[in-house]
């Protein structure tokens, strides 16, 4: 019996301060019994759900540990624990030109160092990097997940 890995994503945010689990939104309420709706020629109308919610932390701390491996092996597990490859891309520069700055932002306040293939294998594109200044001092800045 083979052994399911769990994805690299979170649906939501757990930790979230002010994150309303489940939440539709009440916009369709409003429009629900107007004469617009009654006069529609289709059978069902229901309310949309949107992908919203959706963290990659664990995609980035996956692909930083695997730093000096395999590039096409690492490639092809994260894509099968993924909804979609874009995420990956975010993280890994496929074209990194030294000068650039080695520091992705991903969020508000989230940085991650910038990864880069070079000879098939899967590398920081500026080790030498540290993490950014802080902004302010209210909110929680993290590094490589991290919080600094």
């Amino acid at each position: 019996m083979k052994r399911v890995k769990e994805p690299l994503y979170r649906k939501y945010n757990k930790l979230a301060r002010g994150f309303h689990h489940n939440s539709l939104g009440g916009a369709f309420r409003y429009q629900r019994n107007t004469k617009e709706v009654k006069n529609f020629e289709g059978t069902h109308m229901s309310v949309r759900r949107t992908r919203e919610g959706y963290d990659y932390t664990p995609l980035f701390k996956f692909l930083l540990s695997r730093a000096g491996q395999n590039w096409d092996k690492i490639f092809s597990e994260a894509v099968q624990r993924l909804d979609k490859q874009e995420p990956i891309f975010w993280l890994v520069d496929l074209h990194f030109e030294q000068g650039d700055y080695g520091v992705v932002s991903i969020g508000e306040n989230s940085y991650y160092s910038k990864l880069t293939v070079q000879d098939d294998l899967l590398v920081l594109a500026d080790p030498k990097v540290t993490a950014p200044a802080k902004l302010c001092t209210c909110c929680t800045h993290t590094f490589n997940g991290i919080a600094y």
